[in-house]
Formats: structure tokens, sequence, C-alpha cells
């Protein structure tokens, strides 16, 4: 996939009010996907371990001096694995960021008031007690999908749990 011009990203700096609010985003998201799927809920209540900014805005949290500046913000959900329970397998949902320092991506449909939010998730090995930094540093350290593959070429930051957020998960070149 190509990049987006530069006209179509923000170089604004992310903070941690902004990962709370990108945390609260995916969570409503994640909220209307089981209001649309009831019977899917039991597959994940209780078992949300983090949600992440991942990938270039990621990138750009961690040395925004040094990067390509956002195009979009990707939310990742990552759920403990259930025995037995299948991952819903579904398209990632979007939101949008609402009227920001960001602004909003040139690219993206007229609908956007502001940055384009996408929210996905995956369920991953974690044992019940396990820690969830450790949990998420093995999914990335020892990708067992494409999409964790994909996920491991950019940086992943801790949104949620709130008092959390900040926190550094993944770094490509650790």
């Amino acid at each position: 996939m190509s990049k987006a011009p530069r006209n179509a990203r923000s170089f604004e700096t992310i903070d941690i009010a902004d990962l709370r609010r990108l945390a609260d985003i995916a969570r409503e998201r994640i909220e209307q996907a089981f209001v649309a799927h009831p019977a899917k809920r039991a597959l994940y209540d209780g078992h949300l371990l983090a949600i992440c900014l991942c990938q270039g805005a990621a990138d750009h949290f961690l040395a925004p001096a040094a990067s390509d500046g956002v195009q979009d913000f990707d939310m990742w959900a990552f759920f403990r694995r259930r025995p037995g329970a299948r991952l819903w397998n579904r398209k990632p949902f979007t939101a949008d960021f609402g009227p920001s320092r960001f602004g909003r991506s040139l690219l993206d449909p007229a609908k956007y008031i502001g940055r384009r939010v996408d929210v996905l998730w995956r369920c991953i090995p974690a044992e019940p007690d396990e820690d969830t930094r450790a949990a998420l540093g093995r999914y990335f350290a020892e990708p067992r999908t494409a999409s964790a593959r994909a996920l491991r070429l950019k940086a992943a930051v801790l949104a949620w749990p709130v008092e959390r957020a900040g926190d550094i998960i993944w770094r490509p070149d650790s």
C-alpha cells in the first residue's frame, strides 16, 4: 500500500489525553458490535486485555519529528483467547475522531469531520493471571499470524487500561 501524501497527514503531537479519547472511541465501537451481534458478547466479555494504538500513528506518538505523520488512527483491541472459542472474524469498524487539532485526511470520505479511527480486534493466547504486557510482548515478538507479522513492523502503545496509557508495548527495533 502506498503512503498518503503529506497534505493528507497530520503532524500534530499525540498526547496521553488523545490516547484516552481513542480508547473511549474503540470501546464504544466494540460495544456497538455487541449490540448488533449480542450472541458474540459472551466470547469477549471480561476478556479484554488491552487496547493499543498501532502502526504509523504509534510510531508518530513515539517520535513525531521522525515520523511520516498520521493518516488515521489504528486501534487494536486484544482479548484473551478462550479455549474452544473461535475468533469472531469481521471487518474493522471505523469511527470519527471528531473535531481536533489533527484535522481530517483529504483521502477520507466527507462523512468524517476529523481523522478516521479504525478499530480492529484479535484474540491472543494469555493465561488468566498473566501480565498484559507479557502476553502482548509475546504476540509481537513471536508472530503466528499475518496480522501479528504486519503489526510488529510498527510500534504499539497502550491506550487502555487508561491508567497505563502511553506505555510502550512494542517497538520494531526492540
